[in-house]
C-alpha cells in the first residue's frame, strides 16, 4: 500500500503518522485518510475519546442527535459504523462490536491478537 497526499496540503502522508483534523473530518493514518461526514465524525470522535472503552448504541445516537434533522431510531448507529468502518479499513484502527454493550474503537493490531 502506497502513500497518498493529504487532502488539505497536498504533502504525501508518511506511514508513521496517525492524525485527526476534527474541523474536515478527516482521519490520517497509515500514509492514508478518510473524510468522515459529520455524524460518522460525531461517533468516531465518541469511540476515540472513550480510549478503547465500550460506548453503548444510546450513547453514540446522543452524539449523533444534533446532527440530524429528525429524532434519530437506534438503528441508524449500527449504520454509521458501518459506514464509518467502511472509509476507515486499513487506517489500522477497527470498530469493535461488543454484543450486548456498543462499539469500541481499537487499533488493529488488538483486533488480531484477540
Amino acid at each position: 500500500m502506497s502513500a497518498c497526499p493529504c487532502p488539505t496540503c497536498g504533502q504525501v502522508l508518511p506511514p508513521q503518522t496517525f492524525a485527526i483534523d476534527w474541523e474536515a473530518g478527516i482521519v490520517i493514518a497509515a500514509g492514508r485518510f478518510a473524510q468522515l461526514t459529520r455524524s460518522e465524525l460525531a461517533i468516531f470522535e465518541t469511540l476515540y475519546q472513550a480510549k478503547g472503552q465500550v460506548k453503548s448504541k444510546e450513547h453514540l445516537l446522543n452524539a449523533i442527535a444534533s446532527h440530524v434533522d429528525d429524532a434519530p431510531e437506534i438503528k441508524i448507529v449500527d449504520v454509521f459504523v458501518c459506514k464509518i468502518r467502511k472509509k476507515i479499513a486499513g487506517l489500522g484502527v477497527s470498530i469493535e462490536t461488543i454484543w450486548g454493550g456498543g462499539y469500541r474503537l481499537l487499533p488493529r493490531k488488538q483486533e488480531q491478537a484477540a
